[in-house]
């Protein structure tokens, strides 16, 4: 009899497995064997006292692990069939660091077998050498089997309904007709709460690995298999530059008309694609600007492959002068942000220490050139990239003004306005008097001047709530010819004021005007800067890239923006800068209005996250400066951005905070799933508001698409159930791996499985025969038809035609009666959502949110690892 040895695994992983005895084969009663929770196999061949080496590698891609980081591997060591190994010592080594061994105990037999057993502690990307032998001088065929640990109902997930099984076959040993090996965990012999222990162990590990698949086409690759490469969707490319997408993991389908490319719409044409196993490339795709790129292709299973993306590209140089206040070239080291004003987030950074460096690739629009150093000097100006260069000033801190008119009460008093067209006027809270829309024939090459802008009269509608300390006055900053206008201020801040805040909005008559989306892209900018707190605060814009929806169409004004810059609560010195300014012409002005700047007094900072446990979201709050002063409520709005200006209609949720509450942190406060359904439109954020300058962002849940998955075949309705079902899940993102294909899909696959090299086309039709039901079998058999006669090569000659057959029977028996993926998306839509995402708690919480909401809902974790949907539109 031989001794178990403890299981132990890496990162404290501990369980001590008592001693058992071997079952002698021959005394075995017959076992009905559930399904097998195996998902990969290795064979070879043992000689008599040597030692073989099995290399195992644990790709992150195909793992997830428990909650310690690591994956509990089970390992049982067989003899192949008509062999006659004894299966001896199985020890798990890793390749890449301590500890060297990874694997305890070692059972020479299994119960009724003579397999040995080992479990092995393994972390997802590492490597491992799995040593084997044979016992009492034997030889021959091995299978080494690998499984989770704690698999109970071989799904290839361990989660609460393997635990759940544990528990109700407590007690039953091996000989009983519901004795399980894989509820067995130790392999003891029998089944006890040392089997539920380690397979707590092992709880949320799960693997992606299968040895068979129900249908190839069902096997989606990981999200990130296709890949966009050799350009950057955050920077600015060379128009020349080819587009290539690589895929990982499977291989690109030769043929390149089987691969479809549009830019903007347009379509690339198939003789300046080329094809390799991994790469697909496009050469003189690019345009210079926007480039709106959507990939079609497939893989050699017939998979579907997509993949969407947007690129700017360009062929401007642009140089860029930082200079000082006195116009020097500023000679230390200096951040310099160039980025589109159309999305800033296609951006480009570089530092210098010369006063200048050029920026090449830069697409034919308005860009922000930003340079930041040292002393929290900030430097900011626009320009259209044609023009060829652009200076920058970088600006200090002025001498604080001992004029107390951040309210504009006392005019322009206190506030650098040096030559720029300023006005102080009445203020007006809703929507100004209409800027001029003289030019609305005007056609490009022609543009008409339009008449300057005046500040709007207020009207007997107007009305805001304003605090009673700021008079109703706004600043108008305006442009005056081509180029950028700007005024300043700087002030002391008193002990008790925690932030400061600025209300603004931008007014251009280039929209009334006719020219957005034009290169005549009109920007303003404003930013705050703290002396003593080195903190600032900024937004620069223009008219493209804040979008026409922003805009009054007939006055050419946003809404009011605001800006907030926490400051240091000892007392801080503030910097104002504000900028408007007219591109590419000296045409069509623009300006930006200030309705105040406030100091502000706040106590309670609120926070926002989602919670993957009870589902929904939490909320949290500081109280700062002692205990609370005054009662207050928190709310929580949809936003379309993070800040207090972004809220969309009515509170969701509201609580209150009464005077007096501790200095400190409260929480956490759950707003229920249920709650966080019917986004309004353009929602991208949920925010919790203290006041106007205390605001907790966090972004709305994601659905992502994988590489199989066409988003395009997907409705707004769909992808709004699955957002409301993930936000009940307190789950932040969730990736669709699958989703409809069309009858030409489904045929082109099923063809391409039919005719496989590696056997002869008779096996394969068994093999399609065994995997498809009635309707899929017809398919099937009209390629049988259709090739009766024919050789490999005939049938590949003649493929067109063969498909097309194929396709017509799908249409004939009901596409979604041959694939559930094979359906109309302007009928059914279809959809497999990643299962790996959830964990054993939140999982069940969305399954429980979405399954009322859909026409039909399988769990396919045990085979494809995901949950599929149908959807009725």
């Amino acid at each position: 009899m031989r001794r178990a040895r403890p299981l132990i695994g890496l990162a404290a992983l501990c369980l001590v497995v008592p001693a058992a005895p071997a079952v002698a084969a021959a005394a075995a009663a017959p076992v009905t064997q559930p399904a097998s929770a195996v998902y990969s196999v290795s064979g070879g061949e043992l000689s008599a006292g040597q030692q073989g080496t099995v290399p195992f590698t644990v790709a992150a891609s195909d793992y997830t692990p428990a909650g310690h980081g690591r994956v509990l591997v089970g390992f049982t060591l067989d003899a192949a069939p008509g062999s006659a190994l004894d299966p001896g010592m199985i020890v798990v080594r890793s390749k890449s660091g301590p500890p060297p061994y990874v694997s305890v105990p070692w059972r020479a037999d299994t119960p009724g077998s003579r397999s040995s057993f080992t479990v092995a502690a393994l972390a997802p990307g590492g490597a491992y050498d799995v040593l084997i032998r044979s016992d009492k001088n034997t030889s021959g065929a091995y299978q080494l089997s690998a499984f989770l640990a704690g698999d109970a109902n071989a799904d290839f997930t361990v989660n609460q309904d393997d635990l759940v099984l544990i528990d109700s076959l407590a007690g039953t040993a091996y000989g009983a007709p519901t004795y399980s090996p894989w509820a067995d965990v130790d392999r003891s012999g029998t089944i006890n709460r040392l089997d539920r222990i380690a397979a707590a162990l092992n709880l949320g590990a799960a693997t992606r690995l299968r040895l068979t698949v129900e249908n190839p086409l069902d096997e989606a690759l990981p999200a990130d298999a296709l890949a966009l490469t050799d350009v950057s969707p955050t920077g600015f490319n060379p128009a020349s530059t080819p587009v290539t997408f690589s895929l990982s993991g499977a291989q690109f389908h030769a043929d390149p008309a089987e691969m479809a490319l549009t830019v903007n719409d347009h379509r690339v044409p198939a003789d300046r694609i080329a094809v390799e196993q991994h790469r697909v490339s496009a050469a003189s795709a690019l345009t210079d600007g926007r480039n709106d790129l959507r990939f079609a292709g497939v893989d050699t299973l017939g998979r579907p492959l997509y993949h969407t993306a947007t690129v700017w590209a360009g062929a401007n140089t642009l140089r860029v002068d930082v200079v000082d206040e006195a116009g020097a070239p500023v000679t230390e080291p200096v951040n310099v942000r160039v980025s589109l004003t159309d999305d800033q987030d296609i951006s480009v950074e570089h530092t210098t220490s010369t006063g200048q460096l050029t920026v090449p690739n830069v697409p034919s629009r308005t860009v922000l050139v930003k340079a930041t150093a040292s002393g929290n000097r900030h430097g900011l100006a626009g320009v259209y990239a044609g023009d060829g260069s652009v200076r920058v000033t970088l600006l200090g801190f002025a001498p604080p003004s001992t004029v107390d008119n951040n309210d504009f009460s006392q005019g322009t008093a206190g506030w650098n306005t040096g030559t720029a067209p300023v006005t102080i006027t009445p203020h007006v809270e809703g929507i100004p008097g209409s800027a001029s829309a003289n030019g609305l024939s005007a056609q490009r090459g022609q543009r008409a001047s339009a008449p300057p802008m005046t500040p709007a009269k207020p009207t007997a509608t107007d009305a805001k709530v304003t605090p009673s300390s700021i008079v109703d006055n706004d600043l108008t900053l305006g442009t005056a010819g081509e180029g950028e206008q700007s005024v300043s201020r700087a002030f002391t801040t008193d002990e008790d004021v925690t932030a400061v805040r600025v209300r603004y909005r931008f007014i251009t008559s280039e929209v009334p005007g006719g020219w957005f989306g034009s290169e005549f892209n009109d920007y303003f900018r404003i930013s705050l800067r703290s002396q003593q707190g080195g903190g600032s605060a900024a937004e620069a814009n223009s008219m493209n890239g804040l979008g026409l929806g922003q805009f009054d169409y007939g006055s050419g004004a946003t809404g009011w923006r605001e800006l907030t810059l926490p400051v240091d609560k000892a007392g801080d010195t503030i910097q104002v800068d504000l900028g408007v300014a007219n591109v590419a012409d000296d045409l069509f002005d623009s300006q930006v209005v200030v309705d105040f700047v406030e100091e502000v007094r706040d106590q309670i900072q609120p926070s926002l996250t989602w919670n993957n446990t009870a589902g929904g979201m939490d909320l949290r709050y500081t109280v700062d400066n002692g205990e609370l002063k005054q009662a207050a409520t928190i709310d929580v709005y949809w936003a379309n951005g993070p800040g207090h200006a972004n809220r969309l209609g009515t509170p969701i949720f509201s609580h209150s905070v009464p005077a007096g509450t501790a200095a400190g942190q409260h929480g956490p406060i759950r707003i229920a799933g249920n709650l966080l359904a019917d986004n309004p439109a353009g929602a991208t954020h949920l925010i919790a508001v203290a006041s106007p300058s205390r605001v907790g962002a966090l972004a709305d849940v994601q659905v992502a698409f994988g590489a199989n998955a066409n988003a395009a075949a997907l409705s707004a309705a769909t992808i709004d159930i699955v957002k409301d079902s993930l936000r009940a899940a307190g789950q932040r993102t969730v990736t669709i791996t699958s989703t409809a294909r069309t009858p030409a899909d489904q045929a082109r696959a099923m063809f391409q499985n039919l005719t496989n090299a590696a056997n002869p086309v008779s096996v394969n039709v068994a093999n399609q025969l065994a995997l498809y039901a009635a309707a899929g079998d017809a398919v099937v058999n009209r390629f049988v038809q259709q090739t009766q006669g024919m050789t490999l090569q005939q049938i590949l000659a003649n493929s067109a035609t063969i498909r097309a057959a194929m396709e017509q029977e799908i249409n004939n028996q009901g596409p979604q009666n041959v694939s559930r993926h094979c359906a109309d998306p302007a009928v059914v839509n279809v959809a497999d959502l990643g299962a790996g995402a959830f964990n054993a708690t939140n999982g069940p919480l969305f399954v429980n949110a979405i399954r009322p909401r859909v026409t039909r809902f399988i769990d396919e974790r045990a085979t494809n690892n995901c949950y599929h949907i149908e959807i009725t539109q």
